[in-house]
């Protein structure tokens, strides 16, 4: 009997469903016919951005290749494989972006993408202008319902990152202004404050909203790889790796960080006896020595996740 072909886009369906295998290891001269994006940098240190790129089947067992809006040679899309095997997307995400100039479904329609973008305003009124509607979406989105799934962790997670980025801008923007001000320091804080306040709504996306939705995919990734596990399914690349949220700037991930909950001050004191400060920096002392790995007499270690 006659093998069945091979179908040229499963590698591509594989990738998108999240399996993992031997079967799916990258080869930079193998490419599979497929819809993906590719990550680039207009110059060090610029906001990631994604190009759409489509394999098809052609002639002579090649692979036609498509990037951005350009027809390339199959020796291109050979070369470019390498830097988008790893980056699928959907057919629909694909030809939304590609044919109909959409953004990405896990880009946030509020923070600017792109290489042509103007110049940035990093004076007082420009950083306000990029600042406050971002700070109110995020603000009317925090009082929304919980993070669904991944595009919408990633949106928000892009939002939070590009609020981040602004408030750093605006808080350089601030200490310019204010080194040579010295006896206008007070209304120079006071003038910045509220803004550096709206920018600074990042931390509670981040808090509210994202570390929620990793928490949860955590557990759900841990409950998949125990139930394999006692299925006596061997391990999975995909058992180890760790939820993410967020594609432009640096990703959020789920950061455990240990704190101590002071339950018997006077014997968590003692344990402090020799140090020159006393009782208004036991609290302190106590996270050090647990982040540390040290066991605090008349404590108990707490540990919280939270996105970074």
């Amino acid at each position: 009997m006659a093998e069945e072909p091979r179908d040229p886009w499963q590698w591509w369906r594989d990738q998108l469903s999240g399996a993992s295998g031997p079967a799916l290891d990258m080869n930079e001269s193998n490419p599979h016919a497929g819809f993906y994006r590719q990550p680039r940098k207009a110059y060090y240190g610029a906001r990631k951005t994604y190009l759409p790129v489509a394999y098809w089947p052609g002639e002579n067992g090649d692979l036609n290749c498509r990037i951005g809006d350009e027809d390339v040679t199959p020796e291109k899309g050979r070369d470019t494989w390498v830097s988008v095997g790893r980056h699928p997307v959907t057919e629909e995400a694909y030809r939304a972006v590609a044919e109909r100039g959409e953004p990405w479904p896990d880009e946030h329609e509020l923070v600017p993408m792109g290489d042509n973008l103007p110049p940035e305003d990093n004076s007082f009124e420009g950083l306000r202008d990029a600042i406050e509607p971002l700070a109110d979406e995020a603000s009317k989105r925090i009082k929304g319902p919980p993070v669904q799934n991944q595009n919408e962790a990633d949106r928000l997670a892009n939002l939070g990152d590009e609020l981040s980025r602004l408030w750093k801008l605006a808080d350089e923007q601030r200490k310019i202004e204010q080194k040579p001000h010295d006896q206008g320091l007070l209304a120079v804080r006071e003038k910045w404050r509220p803004l550096l306040a709206a920018a600074e709504i990042y931390r509670d996306l981040k808090k509210k909203l994202v570390t929620p939705w990793l928490d949860k995919e955590t557990a759900r990734l841990k409950a998949e790889a125990e139930a394999a596990a006692a299925a006596g399914a061997p391990p999975q690349v995909s058992d180890t790796r760790r939820p993410r949220a967020g594609t432009r700037g640096r990703a959020m991930t789920l950061k455990s960080q240990k704190r101590a909950e002071i339950v018997d001050y006077a014997v968590c004191l003692d344990f402090f006896k020799d140090a020159p400060d006393l009782r208004a920096t036991v609290q302190d002392l106590a996270n050090r020595a647990v982040r540390s790995g040290i066991a605090v007499p008349g404590t108990r270690t707490i540990e919280e996740s939270q996105a970074v």
